[in-house]
């Protein structure tokens, strides 16, 4: 009686084990085998198989084994229906042999003793209706203490079988669409930021275009030049992709919204133990792109402190992490990006000389749209495809709406372009853009005028100096400062042109305080429309309100 207590108790142990080894492996032979292992150890088995269905021809192919030679687990291949084990799988019920010398039908493909007496035993592995494979052993007959007790205990052992090879097949599953899908991203995403993904004809763009395809194949470090919202990093991750570094990491980093405290270790990461907070290892933006590209959007605002480490990483190509001491190489192709003038904060002292030099090799500049103005059209269609694309609806535009465009100075650039048809496509009532659906063309003020009249991007410590890329220069490359004219500055075409007949706001703002008591004014003194209205936050019209001491009128 004790021995048969110490007997089950050996069974729940052993279901126990192998349970605990099935839930904590997702390693399919490795499971597999530590299985057998176990039922090796515990239940004294001689030989064992599991043997799984193959997906396409359907015989059933050893996975795992316990006791047998490579020579004979080759043997050991079944048809559904061969032998027992084809038996036990084709059925799907337990098969067990008290001496299986006694039973001709037994297909002996392991060529066992004859001078030993053996007990087999196998078992249907199935989930649900799916029949996924045959658990069978050998057992000398000796060891066997109960028969029902052994054909239960290896039922419940192919069940636990049955549910991780299910799971397996689970993950399996998802994984290759994971792998698939992000394929098709990685393709989708090449061709979008590929030079193919550039809108524009103009000959300036053109010019763009044909440095993009000069330095893309190239490990060279190329310097982006222009104004906010000309697509600085749409041109860097066209770089990218089109080069031979597509497959591999793209990772940008805004130097500006980066407090200098922080910068060096998200730059190079940081070591355990490095400062307070710092509880593990963690990589830098520069190991996260090894292999491909880092693009350090807004280079001019980075921190002197930090310019002089990245001058290093830049000579060097390794980076040494925060609290560590130990040089890592990386591989990373290397592209800055800049609204400031550069040339400007070189004499000033807030950007170091060395650094200019170091990533100044190759500059694509990007000319304001202003200067573009023949690309306007193509630019609208993309933006309102965008558009579409992400709100499921099918919009046209107007080709009464291009002329009214191409006449706008556009400070803000294609972000701003992007925004003016974003506004309108959500005002619009049919299914076409048409012109009364922009701001301008109903008198009522926008971006551009407001920036315009206040000269807010006049020529300064951060104008950018753009390249005239050969023209009107009869080939020969020359700088200018572009910037925006002021009021008193203005051709008389544009005067006339920008005074509009129904115009409920005066357009002649001489300074901030007329423009803001002019926005308050249209927006019926609402101050988060008026806010809306000028590009500002609602915290940032009130500090003008309390500043100039406006008094709100209350409607």
């Amino acid at each position: 009686m004790e021995k048969r207590l110490s007997y089950y108790k050996l069974l729940l142990n052993t279901i126990y084990d192998i349970s605990l080894e099935l839930n904590s492996k997702v390693n399919e032979s490795a499971a597999l085998q530590n299985v057998m292992n176990i039922m090796s150890n515990n239940l004294n088995i001689q030989n064992g198989t599991i043997l799984i269905a193959d997906p396409e021809t359907g015989a059933l192919l050893p996975k795992a084994s316990h006791g047998l030679s490579r020579a004979a687990l080759a043997e050991m291949v079944y048809k559904s229906g061969e032998g027992m084990v084809g038996k036990v799988f084709k059925y799907g019920f337990p098969i067990m042999l008290h001496d299986i010398s006694l039973e001709p039908d037994f297909k002996d493909k392991i060529k066992r003793r004859d001078d030993e007496k053996t007990s087999f035993i196998a078992v249907p592995i199935s989930h649900g209706n799916e029949k996924i494979g045959v658990l069978a052993v050998d057992k000398h007959y000796r060891e066997v203490v109960s028969y029902e007790a052994e054909v239960d205990i290896l039922k419940m052992i192919s069940a636990l079988v049955a549910s991780f090879m299910h799971k397996m097949t689970l993950i399996n599953s998802e994984k290759k669409e994971l792998i698939e899908e992000k394929e098709r991203l990685r393709s989708e995403v090449a061709v979008k930021f590929s030079v193919k993904g550039l809108v524009g004809g103009s000959k300036l763009m053109q010019e763009v275009l044909k440095k993009i395809s000069q330095v893309c194949r190239t490990k060279t470090t190329v310097l982006i030049r222009g104004e906010s919202g000309t697509g600085k990093e749409m041109v860097a991750k066209a770089v990218h992709y089109s080069g031979d570094r597509a497959q591999k990491p793209f990772v940008a980093v805004n130097c500006a919204a980066i407090p200098k405290e922080l910068i060096e270790s998200e730059l190079f990461g940081y070591k355990k133990g490095a400062f307070t907070g710092a509880i593990a290892d963690k990589k830098g933006k520069f190991e996260l792109a090894n292999g491909g590209t880092i693009f350090l959007d807004e280079i001019g605002d980075m921190p002197l402190e930090a310019q002089s480490k990245l001058l290093r990483v830049l000579q060097e190509m390794s980076i040494e992490r925060v609290g560590g001491s130990e040089p890592t190489p990386i591989d990373v192709r290397v592209i800055a990006a800049t609204n400031r003038n550069l040339e400007n904060a070189v004499r000033s002292g807030d950007f170091r000389l060395d650094l200019y030099y170091r990533l100044n090799v190759v500059s694509i500049f990007l000319p304001p749209l202003r200067k573009r103005r023949e690309d306007i059209p193509e630019l609208a269609k993309t933006a309102l495809d965008k558009f579409n694309t992400n709100y499921g609806t099918k919009l046209k535009i107007s080709p009464d709406v291009f002329p009214l465009l191409m006449k706008c100075s556009w400070p803000g650039n294609i972000r701003e372009l992007e925004n003016c048809i974003e506004r309108a496509a959500l005002s619009v009532t049919s299914d076409e853009i048409t012109p009364a659906e922009f701001t301008c063309s109903r008198g009522e003020v926008c971006l551009a005028q407001l920036m315009e009249n206040n000269g807010h991007a006049g020529c300064g410590e951060h104008a950018v100096c753009i390249e005239s890329l050969n023209m009107d220069t009869g080939g020969e490359q020359k700088f200018f400062c572009e910037h925006y004219p002021k009021a008193a500055e203005k051709p008389a075409e544009e005067s006339v042109r920008q005074a509009k007949p129904h115009s409920e706001i005066p357009l002649a703002v001489d300074d901030e305080k007329q423009m803001v008591i002019d926005a308050l004014e249209k927006t019926g003194w609402v101050q988060a429309k008026a806010a809306r209205l000028l590009g500002m936050t609602v915290r940032q019209i009130n500090y003008r309100i309390m500043k100039f001491g406006i008094e709100v009128k209350k409607i």
